[in-house]
């Protein structure tokens, strides 16, 4: 929306592994900014600075006093270097961290690594921006709520689908689709895919389609989502020597292609283009991973009444449960986090679906519409 530079664009180079990585800063609100560390083969300046600037209206939608960043690394994460290249990168932006930006990890990177880098090269946590007024409190609570789990899982691996299942269950209410027996078809199985259908399925959908890096696994009765979660490795890839009776294989292409009421893209960029979008069948699409949906096939998908809920929105609760917790509007418990993640996250999803009913405009106009009416409040 917003045709605003960025405030920050920074070019890092590795001589010793070849590999480069970016650290962009959209814009700092009250001196601060968020976004999180993502590394990647092929990862340019340009999708940084997007996500950069996506960032900025996530943290201002949910109302948090921040501004936008993001960093990413063009190297492969699975390689046996991954972790020196990671370093060095948080040496390079080491200032940041200290002072202004709050990170966390992104795809290619998790919260561990990100942590163990930051103490390597004398930072005491990625967050240390967010607390340094507060000193050891702050990270004390910090520790205390990211050292959390719920039936056994880290909150950290829940939160983002979490959010991603309340603001679902929100968007369907607010369009009045029912959801006991919805049906559902998502793409991505790990840490955000894998946790938006843990919740789902608890609400009575119907998740017909699943897709990881592998292929699609196809159920037209509903998938058993106990049992995947159960059979998936780290990275979310499902064990097709265990599926249950009913289930079937298929090409990754065919999650897009069943007709369905929900979809969720959960994994990567551009997964619905102009190209494929005209397979899409659903009344609500839910973009749980970043940039999903290319413009093109947003602005055709609309027109064909699909209703869209964008991805700083939807995916927008794990960057809530780190900032929440800096800014103490999460206390670390349990319900404090789960509470108050639910209230805010379903209560933007409904103001933005509202606002984009009222106004006759795109659910993504509207949602950038807000953020951006919050970021002039707080620079005024």
């Amino acid at each position: 929306m917003s045709g605003r530079p960025p405030y920050l664009v920074s070019e890092w180079r590795d001589p010793a592994s070849g590999a480069r990585g970016w650290f962009v800063i959209d814009r700092l609100v009250g001196g601060m900014c968020s976004g999180g560390i993502r590394m990647r083969p092929g990862v340019t300046v340009d999708e940084v600075t997007d996500l950069a600037r996506t960032m900025s209206h996530k943290m201002a939608v949910l109302d948090i006093p921040y501004g936008g960043a993001k960093s990413g690394i063009d190297y492969d994460p699975a390689s046996e270097q991954a972790p020196a290249v990671l370093r060095g990168f948080i040496e390079a932006i080491r200032p940041f961290i200290a002072e202004r930006y709050a990170t966390g990890a992104d795809l290619g990177t998790h919260e561990d690594e990100i942590i163990a880098a930051c103490q390597l090269v004398g930072l005491t946590h990625p967050l240390q921006a967010g607390f340094k007024a507060e000193g050891g409190a702050g990270l004390t609570r910090v520790k205390q709520a990211l050292a959390l789990t719920s039936e056994g899982v880290p909150i950290t691996e829940l939160m983002a689908g979490f959010g991603v299942a309340e603001s679902t269950m929100e968007a369907a209410d607010v369009i009045g689709l029912p959801l006991a027996g919805a049906t559902v078809a998502l793409q991505g199985f790990g840490n955000v895919g894998g946790a938006a259908a843990r919740y789902l399925d608890r609400a009575g959908v119907r998740i017909t389609a699943v897709a990881d890096i592998e292929g699609a696994i196809l159920d037209p009765n509903g998938l058993d989502v106990r049992h995947l979660l159960t059979i998936r490795d780290r990275f979310g890839r499902i064990d097709r020597k265990r599926l249950a009776p009913g289930a079937r294989c298929a090409p990754e292409p065919a999650w897009l292609e069943q007709q369905v009421e929900i979809v969720i893209p959960a994994a990567v960029g551009n997964a619905i283009r102009a190209d494929n979008q005209a397979g899409v069948e659903c009344r609500l699409l839910v973009e749980a991973a970043n940039n999903p949906v290319t413009h093109e096939a947003e602005s055709e998908l609309e027109r064909r009444g699909v209703t869209i809920l964008p991805d700083f929105v939807a995916n927008a609760a794990a960057a809530f449960l780190f900032c929440g917790l800096l800014e103490k509007r999460l206390e670390p418990n349990l319900e404090s986090i789960f509470s108050v993640t639910q209230q805010q996250l379903r209560g933007t999803t409904r103001e933005l679906l509202e606002r984009a009913r009222h106004e006759g405009v795109s659910s993504r106009r509207a949602a950038e519409e807000i953020a951006e009416a919050r970021l002039r409040v707080r620079r005024g």
